[in-house]
């Protein structure tokens, strides 16, 4: 029993359409990406104790963490030159994921209302 030309049409059209939204990501890479970011506090933590550090963004959505997702962390109580350090030895421990570290003193009083609001306390 075959499937008629009308019917593989319609199950072709779909499987592109399918193919080209993005979709969530398997959940061991989100697994992963959130195993991270919880090392990467501890990192931060073990050189800055009094740091406050927050995930935000796709990370926190499975619907929106996809192959090329970064992971966003929020830090508070690091100081400059040392938020710098800290964020490059990041992408040397972590360096399956992208990590985007972002310093709440500098960042718009929305982004910061939304952090407050939305990020996980690592």
């Amino acid at each position: 029993m075959g499937i008629s030309e009308r019917n593989l049409a319609s199950y072709l059209r779909t499987a592109r359409l399918r193919a080209q939204r993005p979709g969530p990501l398997p959940g061991s890479r989100r697994e992963e990406a959130w195993a991270a970011a919880r090392r990467a506090a501890a990192f931060i933590r073990e050189r800055c104790p009094s740091a406050r550090i927050r995930a935000f963004g796709s990370l926190l959505y499975p619907d929106s963490f996809g192959p090329h997702s970064d992971i966003d962390l929020a830090v508070e109580g690091v100081e400059w030159p040392e938020y710098l350090r800290v964020w490059s030895a990041l992408d040397e421990r972590e360096p399956a994921f992208r990590i985007d570290l972002v310093d709440v003193g500098i960042v718009s009083d929305g982004l910061r209302t939304h952090i407050e609001r939305e990020g996980v306390l690592l």
